[in-house]
């Protein structure tokens, strides 16, 4: 008796857990392979620094993606969790290093925030890890 009480519990809790689980969120997941890189800026690294990673119109995702700088200048594209990188395709990237206050103030002079006239590419390869090595900027750049 004790049995069939204990088996007929496992099965509701069995059948009521099948409703309690979420798909993820925006569909299915694409792959990504890491990107990183490290930003100077007249020659010193350059903390809390933007960098957006704009689709050519051969990647996958059709929306820039952002990452920010480390106190060394460091940085490390993230689609969906930290490091993961970007899917597929071409970006050009462009930069913005925000001076907080009223107004913000771009210290770049707004010389590198056009994607359609940024020199700055990286296309990623599925399973080849992107290292761009070191990104010289300076705030003497103009628009």
């Amino acid at each position: 008796m004790q049995l069939r009480f204990l088996f007929r519990t496992f099965l509701i809790c069995s059948v009521l857990s099948f409703g309690c689980s979420e798909k993820p969120r925006g569909g299915p997941r694409l792959t990504t392979t890491p990107v990183t890189g490290t930003v100077e800026v007249d020659g010193e690294a350059a903390e809390t620094l933007t960098v957006e990673c704009h689709p050519e119109p051969d990647a996958e995702i059709k929306h820039p993606v952002i990452a920010t700088t480390d106190a060394d200048g460091r940085f490390s594209i993230s689609m969906y969790q930290k490091g993961d990188g970007l899917p597929e395709g071409t970006y050009r990237l462009t930069f913005k290093w925000e001076e907080f206050g009223i107004p913000i103030k771009d210290k770049l002079n707004r010389a590198y925030t056009d994607p359609l006239k940024s020199t700055y590419k990286v296309t990623v390869t599925a399973g080849e890890p992107n290292d761009l090595g070191l990104i010289e900027l300076s705030t003497k750049a103009s628009k």
